[in-house]
């Protein structure tokens, strides 16, 4: 009895779905060769996703769809729990904006995702090119990491109105 109204409740069954595209998108994402890459730079689709995630569900689901995401993208990166720590402050500070300053819209999720993959792209240079003193750490900003951030920007729309669909479809 009480399994059967946990699964009538449209919120539980929207962050269910929410989750599990976490995951889903965590899979194409890592897994080589399931996303399609163009000539040789990968998008991001986590980004938008988190964003988005958090514009709806707000601070607190938002941190905890960033850290389930980062966690993901930890296990198939060689990293530290870098991408864990940096998903879960994006899902706060993108859920905190929509709670006091922004509004949830198309616009602002182009202008998170946007601020949040640069941010990322930015970050993973500068530690893993420039303070490492690589010698070709300009062409491989301009070959793949500003590149990179374009192609997420370019998802961002299907990932948003994917987002919107499920959060109306399955709104209390």
């Amino acid at each position: 009895m009480m399994a059967k109204r946990i699964l009538q409740n449209k919120t539980f069954i929207r962050r269910l779905c929410l989750a599990a595209a976490v995951l889903l998108f965590s899979i194409l994402q890592n897994t080589p060769g399931l996303f399609p890459e163009i000539a040789g730079i990968r998008a991001m689709p986590l980004i938008p996703l988190v964003t988005a995630a958090a514009m709806y569900e707000r601070d607190i689901a938002g941190m905890l769809y960033g850290l389930f995401a980062g966690a993901l993208w930890d296990v198939f990166a060689s990293g530290n729990s870098f991408n864990a720590i940096y998903f879960l402050i994006i899902g706060y500070v993108c859920g905190i904006l929509i709670n006091t300053v922004m509004r949830s819209n198309f616009a602002t999720h182009l202008l998170l995702t946007a601020g949040a993959a640069l941010i990322y792209n930015t970050g993973y240079w500068l530690w893993h090119y420039v303070f490492t003193g690589c010698d070709m750490k300009f062409y491989s900003l301009m070959r793949y990491y500003i590149p990179g951030t374009v192609y997420t920007l370019i998802l961002s729309p299907l990932v948003f109105f994917l987002v919107m669909t499920l959060e109306r479809k399955l709104r209390d």
